[in-house]
């Protein structure tokens, strides 16, 4: 997968920020919606998700695991915090049983990248409450009837990517098992991946050269339901030249937090064109729910 740092830090050489500080934001959360409570000012925060950012005085209350959640099979519920130093406070029930945990005030005032994971956070408590409700309807027995083979990683034929020698992720929606796969250039028609037997709707390709140009992926089932989609391979676009770009770069954030939040940020761009190249930067992070959840939010076509 291309390095963020070499995609972006490449086009800033002439364009330098200062590195900001973190606010205090929700890193990650365990545990479904009900299990958190926050308060501001005597108001439950409505909207809670990752990349949150929180505020001086903020009260924070963590639930036990409900008897309706024994089935997602969470031990405890439990919410990790970046602070405005960059180190991380895991809160659990117990942590605030008695009384709330409260938000200690920022060393810094409010910043670009505050504003940046507010406007992204909305996003991801949408992905976060699909998720929960995702996994409750497929425990309790899901639909028995087969869903139609589909493909939503591109947006019509205008789907972009960054051409490069690279790795290929790619993911589809429905359909039966085995699968096939192929990868080729519309104006060679030279095939760069054909896979076959593909038990579960989603692969990850070893490095090919990626050259500029326009590219078609065929996905067929074994009842031979067969769908397309189309991207097209071009050079670095300048919106990382964008001062929102800039600023999550050049931040503090863990790696993978920088990751995720600029391929969020990269969702919403250019109407959406920019959503596969995106999805590329997530589909390898593992371990870290906020990249799970996006990476499922761009696979079945959720849009900011």
């Amino acid at each position: 997968m291309i390095k963020l740092k070499h995609i972006v830090t490449l086009l800033l050489t002439f364009l330098v920020i200062p590195i900001e500080v973190n606010a205090v934001h929700i890193h990650t959360l365990n545990g479904p919606p009900s299990a958190f409570r926050i308060e501001r000012d005597g108001q439950k925060l409505k909207k809670i998700a990752p990349f949150k950012p929180l505020q001086a005085n903020d009260q924070i209350t963590i639930r036990k695991p409900s008897h309706d959640f024994a089935h997602i099979k969470i031990k405890e519920n439990s919410i990790t915090l970046i602070l405005d130093d960059g180190s991380f406070k895991t809160l659990k029930h117990a942590d605030t049983q008695k009384k709330p945990y409260t938000v200690g005030a920022p060393s810094e005032s409010p910043s670009v990248l505050s504003g940046i994971m507010n406007a992204i956070s909305a996003w991801f408590n949408r992905l976060w409450r699909n998720d929960i409700q995702s996994v409750q309807f497929h425990i309790q027995g899901g639909s028995t009837r087969t869903i139609s083979l589909s493909i939503r990683l591109f947006k019509g034929n205008n789907a972009k990517l960054i051409a490069a020698n690279r790795e290929l992720h790619l993911a589809w929606y429905g359909g039966t098992p085995p699968y096939q796969i192929q990868v080729s250039q519309i104006e060679t028609k030279k095939i760069l991946w054909n896979k076959k037997n593909l038990a579960t709707p989603e692969i990850h390709l070893e490095k090919q050269p990626i050259t500029h140009g326009r590219y078609q992926v065929i996905v067929t089932d074994a009842q031979n339901q067969k769908v397309t989609g189309e991207f097209t391979a071009t050079k670095t676009p300048h919106l990382f030249q964008h001062p929102e770009a800039q600023t999550i770069e050049q931040s503090n954030l863990p790696t993978a937090s920088k990751k995720t939040l600029l391929a969020a940020w990269l969702t919403k761009q250019e109407k959406g064109a920019w959503r596969f190249e995106a999805y590329q930067w997530v589909a390898g992070i593992t371990g870290y729910y906020p990249a799970q959840l996006l990476k499922q939010g761009i696979e079945i076509g959720k849009r900011p």
